[in-house]
Order: structure tokens, then sequence, then C-alpha cells
């Protein structure tokens, strides 16, 4: 039996459709190019998801799932998976509190936030708010028992990231950065979700135009400061 650190952070969402997978991929290429060694991880089953990790790290991206794994069991993955000097990096699924049953949080983002002691930040994409921004994220930071300690925001220019900066921390969490429109890194989707990285011949190239997004808006110094204060994990699979 063995303890990791495993620093490491859940980028959690308010729904499908906020950005997540696009939040990841530009944080997860972005560290990369700063050096830090990741690992990425996505929470519950789906599969299309994690390709877009594997193309940026060049390493398979894992399924943390507490509907086919116990809460021991998805530690041990963490801790087995996430270097000390590393970082760990969940990409969460629906919006926070969405569990399997629809009227329960098991096998959410937030259970499994919980039940690692991982970090939460929260995605939000105030498209069509002003004062409601606030109402909605204090919603989510007070519902239930949570990790969360932080707030991104999308689809937000960088002219207008002041205004809802100053009303998303009225809510009670800190704002870490924003990611804007980056047109030409728009990843298309369909009824299933996402299209697939393999079927982007210029996924390379979106990833970094986001990644440059994501270094000008987003305060990676303070994402990685906050994956730090996951609580330590042990594997008992060893």
């Amino acid at each position: 039996m063995t303890q990791n650190n495993a620093p490491r952070l859940l980028l959690a969402g308010t729904g499908s459709g906020c950005g997540k997978t696009t939040v990841t991929t530009a944080i997860l290429r972005a560290l990369q190019r700063r050096g830090v060694t990741l690992s990425a991880f996505k929470c519950g089953p789906d599969y299309i998801d994690p390709m877009f990790h594997t193309a940026v790290l060049g390493v398979p991206s894992r399924n943390l799932d507490l509907f086919f794994e116990d809460e021991a069991g998805i530690r041990s993955q963490l801790a087995r998976h996430i270097r000390p000097d590393g970082l760990g990096v969940i990409e969460g699924v629906m919006g926070f509190y969405d569990g399997v049953s629809g009227t329960t949080d098991t096998a959410s983002a937030a259970h499994l936030a919980r039940a690692t002691g991982t970090p939460a930040v929260l995605i939000v994409r105030p498209k069509g708010q002003s004062l409601s921004l606030a109402a909605q994220i204090h919603g989510f930071r007070t519902f239930a028992e949570n990790t969360l300690a932080g707030v991104i925001l999308n689809g937000v220019s960088a002219g207008m990231y002041s205004f809802y900066k100053q009303i998303a921390e009225k809510a009670g969490l800190p704002v870490l950065g924003f990611l804007p429109p980056v047109p030409e890194a728009e990843i298309p989707d369909r009824h299933l979700g996402l299209v697939t990285a393999d079927e982007l011949s210029d996924l390379r190239e979106k990833i970094d135009r986001l990644a440059d997004a994501a270094e000008e808006g987003i305060d990676l110094h303070a994402l990685c400061a906050l994956a730090q204060t996951a609580k330590p994990l042990t594997d008992t699979h060893m």
C-alpha cells in the first residue's frame, strides 16, 4: 500500500454544452507547454472526450466511473497514475451534480470530487446573463457538500471579462480566468456530443490556438497551486 500526494483538480461544468472539453483541452496543452507532467481523466464512461485529452498528451486518458468501481478503487487509480511531481486533470460529466439516476448525484462529478478529495473548478458560460450569473454560481456552491474552489468563465471576451468577473465573485468563489471565443479552434458537435478527435485533420492547430488563449486568459499558476491542495491518496491495489 502506497500513498501519493497526486496533485490534481477536477474541471466541472454547469451542464452539457458549457465547454468543459474545450477548456480542459486548452488547459492541458497550455500546462504541457510549460513542462508540467500531466495525467488526464474523464468522469464516467464517455469515450469521446478522453480522445481529445489523449491527442494533447500522447498518453491514454482514463475513465473514472463510480457506477462501475467503488470509491477506494477510484482513489487507487488516481494514486497510481498521477506522479507526485506531476498534475492530474479530471474532466467532469454533464452538470456538476448530475448523477446516473437523474435524481441523485451518485457517480456525478461532484461525487467523484468529494470521494477523492479533489478541488473542483466550475466552468460557466455566462451568455445571456448579467447578475443572474452570481445566483447560478451561488446555487452550485451551496446546493450540497462539494469541493468547489474556483470558477472559469468560458466564451467571454477580454473586454467583458472584468465585468463578468466582478459579478461572479459575488457568489463567493474566486474567478481563475476566462477562455474567450476562438472561432478558428471551434470543435464541431452533433447529437451525441463532440465529433471524435480522429475526424479533425487540423486538431493540433486547434489545440494550440486554444492553449494560446488559455495562456492569456486563465491563471495557470493558480490552477497548479489549487491542485496541490488535493488530499493525499492511498493506492490499496499495490
